[in-house]
């Protein structure tokens, strides 16, 4: 069966969908019929989830993926782009606006976005749907919200609460009860809350009452199914029509079933402690998930202990007011569903606490962003990686919150994040680091060092004048200040300006000034290595390979002895061009292969097309014609989002180029394309793979018919974890995780993530 891609959440990894039979059907005939169709309703109705299982359905008429956007996250109307980029999986380094990106992947290319919770943004969703519709003719757009977004071509459909049984069919049998969906969805959570709970007899009536009484509404049923662990089902059904009662308007003018949401939620509100209540709505500030130490350094303060916050934290996640994600690491990660989050945050602005605990989680996450520049360097450097990635939401919320009341902290914080922001996140980057120059107006050593972040980010991008402004400014003001680090930061981002414009003999000067700096100062980190690693590069380009072998070489020993991989990643990168000049084959592809290791280990998007060039003319040279064509094709795509290959250097344009016709001449026309063309269909998770020489091997004969992959994936499967989860825990694509389950479930015959689960429970990890 063949693969279709997306990053649609498994089946098994969300609470099971119940019942909207007659629903699914509709929308699914009318996104047939229409390219942009919005699921209408308030916040607690099941839209995203109707819209998941919809987009889950009709995947296999849609060839390229079935892909959802969460943007319930999103407060800035300018990030919409942003977000559809990176649920794209689209790397993108580059300086075009994140609409030109999207368009240029889209067009032509057959796949449905899923928009989830776009009012919050609703003028932007608008805009990037018309401009995409318009782009790409065969891309349709399924959209959730609670306002139509009034885009050319929109069809809206109003989501219906779930059936439930009319006043007096309470007495009906329990099998025929059940064929109402809110009565199956009580059902179904009662159980999960309370095993072995079941419809009976004495509490039919209750459920059904219940059920009529919010309106059937999803979200509203499963808040009250909860309260099953401590209370029976006619006291919840008593205490929510009398707390009903004593909100008669609850939400003043709204709709009535925007009402009685507000009322259940209100009504699971009251229930709660005083500070399970004011954790709720602490947590409600953070922008996606967040985990126990954010929740403690964000809501303790004097009047609430962090002890009493893990417990009251604790018995948030047992009232599924706060969903745990489950992880294979201790560090358990939580997040809200929006509709209680944003009643959170209504009760915290109300009780005049949302300023200092907004103070508070922006003070958490600039400190977790300078430490994360301290400690880049050593051996916590994939973690920092992996975190300030998982963590970005709340770094862009803090960042705008620093920006907004405290600009100085703003600016050191859009500092601190130079490494997210060159490790595959540069555009963005680039507009905070703007933003902190704009704020950073005085000769200092703060600005400074922002300059040349800012003139690395902008070098990154392939914006060589842009860059070599803001080196120059920040090398004459590092100079008058006596501030001898800012000054080698410039000369050796200047050095490599001018390396790359073949420049050499004032490229070498700069650069072996900085590096004079930073050998008497003793002062290695990431950047001053990536600084000799740079220099190795310059000396090899000169001519003087053994030269730039033993700086290489340098940089690797340096490297570990701090722990640090990435500048480690590019001395081998620098090895594997001397390798590819002497013509040595074998022990080169391995350098260069640990190359892409590392760089895919630390989500390095911008180093990876370049280890995977050179990787190219090594297998060419050594007569793997077809892998190299394969692999040219895919690198293709990996330097789209890039710019031009190999930083514009035109020595290593001309290899390219020579080796495009060395493979054409040496497989043929109609072999050569067919490969390339092959190559540009993988995923960046897939060209990866295939350049570290690891497809999936068939299984032993006997043994299990998963590779170690799959194996690791089963695992992870029985332990609860969605496919993103399943993604961040082995650093890969969401992409390439929902791949593994598909090829699972292929082998082994099965349609469910249970049954993966149950499979792997039988054996031990590590056994056939």
């Amino acid at each position: 069966m063949a693969r279709v891609p997306g990053n649609l959440p498994g089946s098994e990894s969300v609470s099971s969908f119940v019942g909207r039979r007659a629903a699914v059907a509709e929308v699914r005939a009318l996104l047939g019929a229409a390219r942009l169709v919005t699921l209408l309703g308030p916040g607690g109705m099941g839209k995203t989830r109707l819209a998941v299982h919809v987009a889950e359905s009709v995947r296999r008429s849609f060839p390229d993926g079935v892909w959802l956007v969460e943007l319930a996250d999103l407060r800035d109307p300018d990030m919409v782009g942003h977000a559809v980029v990176d649920a794209l999986g689209v790397v993108d380094q580059s300086m075009t606006s994140s609409e030109d990106v999207l368009t240029d992947h889209l067009r032509g290319k057959k796949l449905l976005l899923v928009l989830d919770n776009c009012e919050h943004v609703l003028d932007a969703c608008a805009q990037l749907a018309a401009t995409i519709l318009r782009a790409a003719p065969h891309v349709r757009i399924l959209a959730t919200s609670r306002e139509a977004l009034h885009a050319p071509g929109e069809h809206v459909w109003a989501v219906p609460p779930l059936s439930v049984p009319e006043q007096g069919l309470a007495d009906l049998p329990a099998r025929k009860l059940l064929e109402f969906e809110a009565v199956e969805l009580f059902a179904q959570r009662a159980a999960a809350a309370v095993p072995g709970f079941e419809l009976t007899p004495e509490n039919r009536e209750g459920v059904a009452r219940l059920c009529a009484r919010v309106d059937g509404m999803p979200l509203a049923i499963e808040l009250a199914a909860v309260r099953l662990q401590a209370l029976g089902v006619t006291e919840i059904l008593d205490l929510l029509e009398n707390h009903f009662q004593a909100l008669p308007t609850v939400v003043r003018g709204a709709p009535e079933r925007h009402q009685t949401l507000r009322a259940a939620v209100d009504w699971s509100y009251t229930l709660c402690s005083p500070a399970e209540q004011a954790v709720w709505a602490r947590v409600s500030v953070f922008s996606g998930g967040f985990d126990l130490d954010a929740a403690v350094a964000v809501c303790a303060d004097a009047d609430l202990s962090a002890p009493v916050v893990i417990d009251a934290l604790t018995a948030l996640v047992g009232k599924s007011v706060v969903i745990r994600e489950p992880r294979s690491s201790p560090a358990a990660r939580y997040r809200m569903l929006e509709t209680i989050r944003q009643f959170g945050r209504e009760v915290l602005h109300v009780s005049g606490a949302e300023p200092a605990t907004r103070t508070r989680h922006r003070d958490h996450y600039a400190r977790q962003a300078a430490q994360a520049w301290r400690e880049w360097s050593g051996p916590a450097q994939l973690t920092w990686s992996a975190k300030l990635r998982r963590d970005q939401n709340n770094l862009r919320s803090a960042l705008q919150h620093a920006f907004d009341h405290d600009q100085p902290a703003g600016a050191r914080m859009a500092t601190d994040l130079g490494y997210l922001w060159v490790c595959g996140a540069s555009r963005e980057g680039r507009r905070w680091l703007d933003r902190a120059l704009e704020v950073l107006t005085k000769e200092t050593p703060e600005r400074s060092r922002a300059l040349w972040v800012s003139g690395w980010v902008r070098q990154i991008q392939g914006d060589s004048g842009a860059s070599a402004a803001a080196l120059n400014e920040c090398l004459r003001s590092a100079r008058r200040l006596g501030d001898d680090e800012a000054a080698s930061r410039a000369e050796q981002f200047l050095g490599i300006h001018l390396l790359l414009g073949n420049r050499l003999a004032p490229a070498e000067t700069l650069l072996s000034s900085a590096m004079s700096h930073y050998r008497d100062g003793a002062s290695w980190d990431s950047v001053s290595l990536i600084g000799l690693a740079a220099l190795g590069w310059l000396q090899l380009v000169c001519g003087r390979a053994e030269e730039a072998e033993r700086t290489c070489q340098e940089c690797r020993r340096l490297s570990a002895e701090l722990g640090e991989r990435w500048a480690a990643s590019w001395a081998l990168w620098v090895l594997g061009l001397i390798g590819w000049s002497r013509r040595e084959p074998r022990p080169t592809v391995e350098v260069l292969r640990e190359c892409i290791g590392i760089k895919r280990d630390l989500g390095d998007w911008f180093g990876i097309p370049c280890a995977v060039e050179v990787l190219v003319w090594v297998l060419a040279e050594d007569g793997e014609h077809e892998r190299a064509a394969r692999l040219l094709g895919a690198n293709r795509q990996l330097w789209l989002p890039v710019g031009q290959p190999m930083f514009g250097f035109a020595p290593y344009l001309e290899a390219h180029e020579k080796c495009a016709s060395q493979l054409r001449a040496a497989l043929g026309d109609a072999r050569f394309e067919q490969s390339h063309a092959q190559g540009q269909h993988l995923a960046a998770d897939e060209a990866v793979s295939c350049a570290l020489g690891t497809p999936e091997a068939p299984p032993e004969r006997g043994k299990s018919p998963l590779t170690r992959r799959e194996r690791q994936v089963a695992d992870l499967v029985a332990e609860g974890l969605t496919n993103r989860e399943i993604a961040e825990t082995l650093v890969v694509s969401q992409r390439t995780a929902e791949s593994h389950v598909e090829n699972i479930l292929n082998k082994l015959g099965y349609h469910s993530r249970t049954q993966i689960a149950a499979w792997a429970r039988e054996r031990p990890t590590g056994s056939p």
